[in-house]
């Protein structure tokens, strides 16, 4: 009701031709962006390690960082929103510790493995990144934050979408 107003406040007084001219305009650059430009992604860690990670990176965007794993929870927040346009990413994390781990002697570490983007479909939205304790990193394309992978009683199981 407000944009009505507000369009028509300034709109009215200008000639149609140029109303004809200055509404085109204005749309085009969003209509390109939605028709043509990559589609956006959220992001979502699941950490399955046992050591925090302080940070997780896809190509060149920071998507967050995840608790060590606790037996039922492998899940972070929701990282919004940037377009992933390539076949293949970088996926770098850093291992954090727990107080028990640092006393004990382990340290933080950053690792890096080059990743495969599998197909997303219509409707895709959620890449969800999996870190594994033998360093490998899966990723996985959901229309939710539900992932492919899920913990049951303490174990990780695939589940069928």
């Amino acid at each position: 009701m407000i944009g009505h107003w507000l369009a028509n406040k300034i709109l009215d007084p200008l000639p149609v031709w140029l109303q004809v001219v200055i509404v085109p305009a204005i749309l085009s650059p969003i209509v390109w962006n939605y028709t043509f430009i990559a589609k956006e992604t959220a992001f979502v860690v699941h950490n399955h390690t046992e050591r925090p990670i302080s940070e997780a990176i896809v190509g060149d965007v920071w998507v967050g960082n995840a608790a060590a794993f606790n037996g039922y929870s492998t899940g972070s927040g929701v990282i919004c929103c940037a377009a992933v346009e390539k076949d293949r990413v970088d996926v770098t994390w850093g291992l954090s510790v727990t107080q028990d781990q640092y006393e004990s002697g382990i340290r933080g570490e950053k690792r890096e493995e080059e990743v495969l983007v599998p197909e997303r479909t219509d409707g895709d939205f959620y890449l969800h990144v999996h870190i594994y304790p033998d360093e490998a990193v899966r990723l996985f394309w959901s229309e939710t934050t539900q992932s492919k992978f899920q913990v049951v009683r303490g174990k990780i199981g695939h589940r069928a979408l």
